[in-house]
């Protein structure tokens, strides 16, 4: 009977042990192995995300969406003791495990049996980094068996390094402070990899209670925490007694002064906000660490400037601005809103808002006419009523000029010869090259025709100020970019290579807002209505763009460019000299040659031209000739009435003469440079004065006339 009481006995041992063993079995190698990665729930819990400068320095940071301060180090920027320490904390026998310390387990298990209760859970630092993507009640054996299971399948999958280097950037420090490095700054101001040894052994000793011994609430208990770790490294052998107390006595804990922010706080609140939204969605949504183009020194001018020209604009409450770098496109500064604080508009990012651009496009359109040897800055252009279909533009100022240089007709902004210019392109012309830029939307069909030409289809700053480095850079256009070093950008070909630098001669003039040192060319902008105020500027080295406005489209009186942003643009043009070189642009580039043009018509003089000068026009794109100077009589205006003589005032004071012309069709009729309208023949009053009166063909093949008279006051007898 004893005998077979023993047997059973001995049988339920044997299956007990065996039950055992493949609970063992299957807790260990077979639940783990069907078990999903755990490091994939790690990884959805993303870090504070850096953003860093050319030179390494953090520029700005963005913490986690569970507002957590958490930033992911490799462990060689961890210094090797704090590493040392943490391990000797939480897991001396982590690199001799396999996530389960079995050693650890039973004495856990026999301290918890003797007690009565759980004080202590002999979690290695894997089943801690595991338990850290659970949910539920923290102390149950459920949960304890899936953080096993867990920390076997991160074993399974992954180096020591990578669970150590996870564990240590995840640990909680206290409040919203998670990982040792946010810990580090927080506390001490300090990097990870600067820590001394007082300092790590404090760190070190507050996970376990991590709100209870912050050294910001209570030092009394953090230094007294940090005295038991010490002591604990003396008890593994790692440091002597003495070393113990050199440690507290001489190497200081550095502690920050806790009054002010800490820096990666400080570095969280910046103006420059929108620009680091850019940049992160240029770098990608996995990319944590972003080194971008931000110029400090460059986007303080830029914002500063911005907010100080729209105080003295009435009725103007926004403003934004963008620095590019010719050479690289590198975008070094961008101000989307003055008011970031504003709870509406200060969201609003007016540097990528479409707006009406208004004449900041004619340099493209006298640009892509250029290219194709349609004029040079020297073409006689007709600023001259105009009128197609029921489209009939004016210029800003309600009166014409009549016969004008392309120069002065694209820096003054004269509208009606930029229309004539975007007819004789073509619409689809135009399209076509703003594609190629990025000013317009692929396939986009513009519904206003050749209003586009002034501005009407909608831009963005930031498109726009791109678009106008295309004149710096050879005729080529590149998508610009805010990274320090992004991935290979293709050139796109969209003029000829001297294009841009008879553009640039064209708007290089005295600037608003400066001293005049330095010479920029600048081109403004006014959209209908005084809704917005643009201004582009570039010198060989920089591209810039500013805009004034409001977010809300009010108008205001004050939002026109040329008193309103080419002031600013100037101010940041002539303040990036500070520190930064603008270039000087060729007198006479290689790319240009000289040519015979026509007096009349400036453009390449034929046998027929009787009067000619030397200007110059591009090498790559042949002038075309002039048609205006044939012998025909009918080839030309004639002004029959009046004469070129002089003219005597009557008696009665008061002058009237009959102007009167003969051609193909009525001309348009200007005195002494004002528009006076289009007719045949009308009569006029004049006053005493010297007069020039010219008369304009609508056609251009058609030759004006001009006739110089005086008339003299009444003389008595």
């Amino acid at each position: 009977m004893i005998r077979r009481i023993l047997i059973y006995a001995g049988i339920a041992v044997l299956v007990m042990a065996a039950a055992g063993i493949f609970s063992v079995w299957l807790v260990l190698d077979f639940l783990p192995g069907l078990t999903p990665d755990p490091m994939a729930d790690l990884e959805r819990q993303t870090p504070t995300r850096v953003w860093l400068d050319e030179s390494g320095r953090t520029v700005h940071v963005r913490r986690t969406y569970d507002a957590q301060w958490r930033f992911a180090l490799k462990l060689s920027g961890i210094s090797p003791e704090t590493v040392r320490i943490m391990l000797a904390v939480e897991d001396r026998n982590f690199f001799l495990h396999k996530g389960v310390d079995f050693g650890a387990f039973f004495r856990a298990f026999s301290q918890n049996l003797r007690h009565g209760r759980i004080i202590s859970g002999a979690s290695t630092i894997t089943m801690q980094l595991a338990g850290m993507t659970q949910t539920g009640p923290r102390r149950s054996l459920k949960r304890k068996l899936e953080q096993i299971i867990r920390a076997r399948r991160l074993e399974q999958l992954h180096s020591k390094e990578r669970i150590l280097e996870e564990y240590l950037n995840r640990l909680p420090f206290g409040g919203k402070l998670y990982g040792i490095e946010a810990a580090a700054q927080y506390y001490f101001g300090q990097h990870a990899k600067a820590l001394n040894r007082s300092e790590s052994a404090l760190l070190c000793g507050l996970p376990q209670r991590p709100n209870a011994y912050r050294p910001d609430r209570f030092l009394p208990l953090a230094l007294d925490r940090r005295d038991r770790v010490l002591g604990q490294l003396v008890h593994l052998g790692m440091i002597t007694e003495a070393e113990k107390n050199h440690i507290r006595k001489h190497e200081p804990l550095r502690f920050r002064q806790y009054s002010v922010p800490a820096e990666f706080q400080r570095l969280a609140d910046t103006p420059d906000r929108m620009y680091f939204d850019l940049a992160a969605k240029e770098a990608g949504s996995g990319q944590y660490r972003i080194v971008c183009a931000w110029h400090p020194e460059a986007a303080r001018l830029l914002r500063e400037t911005l907010i100080r020209q729209c105080r003295t604009l009435p009725g103007v409450r926004d403003a934004a601005g963008i620095l590019l770098e010719n050479s690289t496109g590198k975008i070094l500064a961008l101000t989307g809103t003055i008011s970031p604080d504003d709870p509406r508009n200060g969201q609003v990012n007016a540097a990528t808002a479409v707006r009406s651009a208004g004449s900041t496009l004619k340099p493209f359109l006298y640009a892509e006419a250029i290219s194709g040897g349609l004029l040079c800055s020297d073409t006689v252009l007709r600023d001259l009523p105009v009128r197609y279909g029921n489209y009939s533009p004016g210029n800003y100022d309600g009166t014409f000029r009549g016969e004008v240089r392309a120069q002065e007709a694209l820096a003054d902004s004269l509208n009606t010869p930029a229309v004539r210019i975007a007819a004789q392109l073509g619409t689809p012309r135009i399209l076509e090259m703003f594609e190629k830029m990025d000013l317009m939307a692929p396939n986009h069909r513009q519904t206003d025709g050749l209003s586009i030409a002034l501005g009407t289809a909608g831009h963005s700053l930031l498109d726009l100020t791109a678009a106008y480095r295309v004149f710096a850079r050879g005729g080529k256009w590149q998508r610009p970019t805010f990274l320090a070093a992004p991935e290979k950008r293709p050139e796109i070909r969209i003029y000829t290579r001297g294009t841009g630098e008879m553009i640039a001669r064209m708007l290089t003039r005295p600037m608003p807002g400066t001293s005049g040192s330095l010479s920029f060319a600048w081109k403004t902008g006014t959209s209908n209505g005084n809704h917005d105020a643009w201004c582009a500027a570039f010198s060989k080295n920089y591209t810039l763009g500013v805009w004034f406005g409001n977010k809300d489209g009010r108008p205001a009186p004050a939002l026109v460019g040329q008193s309103a942003a080419a002031p600013a643009a100037g101010r940041i043009m002539e303040g990036l000299a500070r520190f930064a070189d603008h270039g000087v642009l060729p007198d006479f580039p290689e790319t240009f040659r000289f040519d015979r043009l026509c007096e009349y018509s400036g453009l390449r003089a034929t046998a027929d031209c009787k009067s000619f000068f030397q200007g110059y026009s591009l090498k790559e794109a042949p002038l075309r000739p002039c048609r205006s100077c044939g012998n025909s009589q009918n080839s030309r205006v004639e002004i029959l009435k009046p004469l070129p003589e002089t003219y005597l005032m009557p008696e009665a004071g008061s002058l009237t003469l009959m102007l009167q012309a003969a051609g193909r069709t009525a001309p348009y009729w200007f005195l002494n440079g004002k528009y006076l309208g289009r007719f045949r023949e009308r009569t006029h009053r004049f006053s005493p004065g010297k007069y020039t009166l010219k008369a304009i063909s609508e056609t251009p093949e058609e030759r004006s006339a001009a006739v110089t008279f005086r008339v003299l006051p009444y003389q008595p007898q």
